[in-house]
């Protein structure tokens, strides 16, 4: 005798169904293009949509796809944004 089919056990294995979306997201390198720019934002976009990244994470994922000097840039803001908060 086999084991019983039920609807039961077709939700379960359903429900268990996940889709993977794979975005390459190039390093922003810096260029002064809008499109670019853009284009360039609008993967990012997408990429969190899929993903529940937290602000934080965001931030810090943001930093790992851009050029040395944007992430310098970019530290060097939020300290004195940190030291203005304190004083």
């Amino acid at each position: 005798m086999g084991e019983s089919y039920s609807s039961n056990n077709h939700f379960r294995a359903t429900s268990l169904f996940e889709v993977q979306v794979n975005f390459k997201i190039p390093i922003l390198e810096g260029q002064i293009d809008t499109n670019v720019l853009d284009r360039w934002l609008n993967l990012l976009g997408g990429y969190f949509s899929v993903h529940n990244f937290f602000d934080r994470e965001k931030n810090t994922f943001t930093l790992v796809k851009v050029f040395p000097h944007v992430k310098e840039w970019w530290e060097n803001h939020c300290e004195q944004r940190d030291e203005e908060e304190s004083s």
